[in-house]
């Protein structure tokens, strides 16, 4: 039993690096765009004029021993007129192998119109790869035992959108800068994506926000991904997914009171190890703090009590 068990984690671990290997080494795979945009693109950051915060946690093949388990925070906000900045940090874990990430982020915003901007976004941080040695399955192979601990990185980002009050385009680079190191377990390559999203109002209760994604890892086939929120009067909302690979999934989530946003998604596998699994879960938990309490109003003498109190 102890031998199929170690079986099945090192197929994990070849399954779960080739994914990676595959689509961008090690960048984050995530749902959480469906409330957080910041996300998506640096570019994104304070451009709501709120300060965001947004925690994370996505539990990857639930029942298969050693899948990728990542954890993240991350914060934006708006400064001055035109700016913002934002940080991120990440934890994944998948098996021995551990990827920790930490970014801080700056954009800039250029007011086209009223409702119109176009928004560009960089990004400075470091990446620690390791190897979890102390972990049993590490300990009895002797290749693992071999190999380096440890491997820290520069990494860099950029991101360009257009924003209306509909319609959003962007494209972002997560990882700018490759690097190839002789462990072939640490080296990076770059990374970009474009995506488009769009929001459609069926009704005074009913909207739809369809989002497309197109993921372009260096040395590997482009990855698309769709999902499409339907929205009930801008307080709760159903997701459904669907990813080139042939996973779906679905999402639900609410506005709770004024500042806070909850979101879970949970996907399904067609093929593959992960098509045994539980599926991937994943839960997003925001807080917004706006500038203007959206619970204040002002006092409009020319109209009646009963018109601006109801405001």
């Amino acid at each position: 039993m102890k031998n199929i068990k170690y079986i099945l984690f090192i197929l994990t671990i070849a399954i779960c690096f080739g994914q990676l290997n595959s689509t961008a080494q090690q960048v984050t795979l995530s749902n959480q765009y469906i409330v957080n945009k910041f996300s998506l693109s640096p570019a994104y950051a304070g451009l709501n004029e709120n300060f965001e915060f947004y925690g994370n946690t996505r539990n990857e093949w639930i029942g298969v021993y050693g899948a990728p388990i990542t954890n993240s925070i991350t914060a934006n906000g708006a400064i001055g007129k035109n700016m913002g900045i934002g940080a991120s940090i990440s934890n994944m874990q998948a098996g021995i192998f551990i990827n920790l990430s930490t970014s801080l982020y700056y954009s800039y915003h250029i007011r086209l119109s009223k409702t119109k901007f176009l928004s560009f976004g960089l990004g400075v941080g470091m990446l620690e790869n390791h190897l979890d040695l102390n972990n049993s399955d590490a300990q009895s192979d002797p290749i693992f035992m071999r190999s380096g601990s440890k491997s820290t990185m520069i990494d860099a980002s950029f991101g360009i959108l257009y924003k209306s009050k509909k319609l959003h385009i962007g494209a972002s680079a997560p990882r700018l800068l490759g690097r190839r190191t002789e462990n072939s377990l640490y080296s990076l390559w770059p990374y970009f994506k474009v995506f488009m999203s769009y929001k459609l109002n069926l009704n005074k209760t009913l909207a739809l926000n369809p989002t497309a994604i197109i993921n372009y890892p260096v040395d590997a086939p482009p990855q698309y991904e769709f999902s499409i929120p339907i929205i009930y009067q801008q307080k709760v909302w159903f997701t459904l997914i669907y990813k080139e690979t042939g996973d779906a999934g679905i999402g639900i989530g609410a506005n709770l009171k004024s500042n806070f946003v909850l979101n879970y998604t949970v996907e399904w596998y067609e093929h593959g190890l992960a098509h045994r699994s539980g599926g991937t879960h994943e839960l997003t938990l925001g807080w917004k703090i706006s500038k203007k309490n959206p619970n204040q109003f002002k006092r409009n003498k020319k109209k009646p009590y009963y018109e601006w109190i109801n405001k």
